[in-house]
C-alpha cells in the first residue's frame, strides 16, 4: 500500500510548464508572442515554414520548441531551444524553458547557469526566480529557496506558483524538522496559492496529502476539490482510495480503486489494493485471488502481489498454488525474505 506523493515530480516536471494544466500554459506561451499563431498549433509545418522564412528570428525557434514539447518531444524541444539561444543569446524565454528542461533532468549546474544569466539581465524575471527556488529545493536548501520565492512574490504578489513552491519548501522542512511553524507556513502558502488561482490542482492534492498524513478528515475535501478541477485525476482517486482503506471504509475504497481501473485498466496498484482489502478486510478469498492475479498480469514483476496471492491460496487451502505464488515472488525479487519464509513454511 502506498499513497501517491508527487513532491519530487512537481519540482522537476513543473519546471517545464507550471502545474497540471500544462497544455494551457504552453498555449499561452505561444500566444504571448503572436496571437495570430493560435489557429496553427496543430501544424508543425506552420512553424517550420516560419523558421525558414525568418532565419534570424529566435522567437520562432522558441515557439516550435514549446509546440513540440507539448507533443512530448523533449529532445526536439531541447535542440530548438539550443539553436534559439545560439541565434539570440538574450532570448530570455528560450533560456528559461531550456533551464527548466535541464532542471527536469536534474542537470542542476546547467539550469542554474541559464537562470542566473536571465536574472543578471533582469532581476525581476519571476520564471527564473522560481526556477532557482526549485533548484535549491532539490538541493534541500530551504533557506535559499525561500529567498528566491520572496523575491518572486515581491515582484508579483499574486503569483500562485510562488506560493505553491513555498508550500512545498516548508512542507519538506516540516517533514525533516517537525517544526510546527513550517507546517503552518506550508498550509498557509498552499491556501494562498488556491486563493490566487482556484484552479491550481496540485495545491489541492498537496494539502490533501498533508492533512491525510496528519489524520485529518479535511484531506478528503482537498482531494475532492482536486477532482472538481480534474475529474480523471488518478492521483486524487488513488489517494481517496487509500484514505478510505486506512480508515476501514471498504465500500468507498473499492469504489475509488474501481474508478481508477476504469481510467487505466493496466495500472497494477489499484488491483493490488483491492486484493489486499478482500484478503484482510472482507475475507473474500476468491476476490482477493482475482485482484492479485490482475495485478501480476499488469506487472509481471509485482513480487508483493505474488506473495499476497500465495497467502490467499494458502488461506484457502490450495497449497500447490500457494507454493507457486511464493516461488514467483522470489523469482521477481530474490531478496524478498517474506516470500522465502512463507515458502519454507510450506516445504
Amino acid at each position: 500500500m502506498k499513497y501517491l506523493y508527487i513532491t519530487f515530480c512537481l519540482l522537476v516536471l513543473a519546471a517545464c510548464g507550471g502545474d497540471s494544466d500544462q497544455p494551457k500554459d504552453l498555449t499561452n506561451a505561444l500566444n504571448e508572442k503572436d496571437d495570430t499563431t493560435a489557429v496553427a498549433f496543430d501544424s508543425l509545418k506552420f512553424f517550420n515554414d516560419q523558421i525558414i522564412a525568418n532565419p534570424g528570428d529566435s522567437d520562432w525557434l522558441f515557439k516550435r520548441a514549446v509546440y513540440v514539447l507539448a507533443k512530448g518531444d523533449i529532445a526536439k524541444s531541447k535542440a530548438d531551444l539550443e539553436l534559439a539561444i545560439q541565434v539570440d543569446s538574450t532570448n530570455a524565454d528560450a533560456r528559461l524553458l531550456y533551464g527548466n528542461l535541464q532542471l527536469s533532468m536534474t542537470h542542476l549546474d546547467t539550469s542554474k547557469f541559464h537562470y542566473e544569466y536571465i536574472l543578471m539581465r533582469d532581476s525581476t524575471n519571476t520564471g527564473a526566480l522560481i526556477g532557482m527556488s526549485k533548484l535549491y529545493a532539490l538541493l534541500n536548501n530551504s533557506a535559499m529557496a525561500d529567498i528566491y520565492l520572496s523575491s518572486a512574490i515581491a515582484v508579483d504578489p499574486y503569483l500562485a506558483e510562488a506560493y505553491f513552491m513555498r508550500g512545498i519548501v516548508y512542507r519538506s522542512d516540516y517533514y525533516e524538522t517537525a517544526r510546527q511553524e513550517s507546517w503552518d507556513i506550508a498550509v498557509s502558502s498552499f491556501q494562498t496559492c488556491v486563493e490566487q488561482d482556484p484552479e491550481y490542482y496540485s495545491a489541492f492534492i498537496e494539502m490533501g496529502v498533508m492533512y491525510d498524513q496528519a489524520g485529518s478528515e479535511l484531506s478528503l475535501e482537498y482531494y475532492n476539490s482536486a477532482l472538481d478541477i480534474f475529474p480523471e485525476s488518478q492521483e486524487a482517486w488513488y489517494n481517496i482510495g487509500m484514505y478510505h482503506q486506512t480508515r476501514g471504509n471498504v465500500d468507498e475504497a473499492l469504489l475509488a480503486y474501481r474508478t481508477l481501473n476504469d481510467l487505466d485498466s493496466v495500472w497494477a496498484d489499484p488491483y493490488y489494493n483491492q486484493g489486499y482489502i478482500h484478503l484482510l478486510m472482507t475475507k473474500e478469498l476468491d476476490s482477493s485471488i482475482f485482484y492479485f492475479t490482475k495485478a501480476t498480469e499488469c506487472d509481471p514483476d509485482y513480487f508483493q502481489a505474488y506473495n499476497n496471492l500465495g497467502l490467499a491460496y494458502e488461506t484457502k487451502g490450495d497449497m500447490d498454488n500457494a507454493k507457486k505464488s511464493y516461488q514467483r515472488a522470489i523469482e521477481a525479487n530474490p531478496n524478498f525474505q517474506l516470500a522465502k519464509d512463507n515458502l519454507n513454511r510450506l516445504q
